[in-house]
């Protein structure tokens, strides 16, 4: 019992670790911060971070499956290669950035977005058009004669449904959340940005290497406490960090979890 205790909160604190140093700044924690800017920021921190959970939950949990069809040790082999290669990259990286690197990106996303904005009023603009002399031929349908609407008498039964009217509401308010342009685009934006990302291909191999409970739960705490940076000031804070230092970390992180896995595919072998 022990012995899982530690695997799983050593899993927990590595995936933690490795989604810090790798979504601040990135396109999906820039995407955050722009829609934030023009949009509710609940309904853009809830519908990034149901993608980038579902995206954990996926990536864990395939890294898991691995397992049953490739030795561990084999597993940990392949893992600290995997994590070498993006350590050395990162630092290659940060030695080549010149600090700009998080204004450029910033100005691609946000071009980005633009492009779809105009797209989206097109194809509204279109589809207006094709239909404003049909709405305007049916416009009379649509008038009602209050006077002749017949109500309920509300005072009848009205404290036992009050409750039942709260909890209908709320759940009109949430479909109509989880149903809403906003969410959806969002959803859709920060799950495909995220989809073969760096932080993905990690947690594919922690998922493999480690407790993969400890890697789903790590890299959903990462993801929401990034996201949740991002939705509050996510663009101030892109603009004061160093992100030079930021991927430093992250290929000094990278390449201790290769030498971590390697000594553990090497004692599992010596074993």
């Amino acid at each position: 019992m022990l012995a899982t205790a530690s695997g799983t909160s050593d899993s927990l604190v590595a995936s933690i670790l490795m989604i810090f140093v790798s979504e601040i700044g990135d396109k999906t924690f820039l995407i955050a911060a722009i829609l934030a800017m023009s949009n509710p920021r609940s309904t853009i921190f809830l519908a990034a971070c149901s993608a980038l959970w579902l995206m954990s939950i996926l990536s864990a949990f395939l890294g898991h499956a691995v397992v049953t069809f490739i030795p561990m040790t084999w597993v940990s082999l392949l893992a600290a290669a995997m994590f070498l290669v993006f350590g050395v990259k990162l630092l290659h990286e940060a030695r080549e950035m010149d600090g700009s690197e998080i204004t450029k990106e910033m100005q691609s996303v946000e071009s980005e977005l633009g492009e779809k904005n105009e797209e989206k009023r097109q194809v509204a603009m279109e589809a207006g058009e094709a239909h404003f002399g049909n709405d305007t031929e049916k416009e009379g349908a649509f008038n009602v004669n209050v006077d002749a609407v017949e109500y309920p008498d509300t005072e009848r039964g009205n404290s036992s449904s009050c409750n039942d009217c709260s909890t209908l509401n709320s759940l009109k308010n949430l479909c109509g959340l989880l149903l809403s342009p906003i969410f959806v685009e969002t959803f859709v934006l920060v799950f495909f940005a995220e989809w073969g990302d760096r932080s993905q291909l990690a947690t594919i191999a922690l998922g493999a290497a480690r407790n993969v409970y400890g890697v789903a739960a790590g890299t959903i705490l990462g993801h929401t406490c990034c996201t949740g940076l991002a939705v509050v000031g996510g663009q101030l804070l892109a603009a004061r960090i160093s992100v030079k230092k930021v991927t430093f970390a992250g290929g000094i992180l990278f390449i201790m979890f290769a030498l971590i896995y390697g000594y553990e595919a090497l004692y599992d072998k010596g074993m």
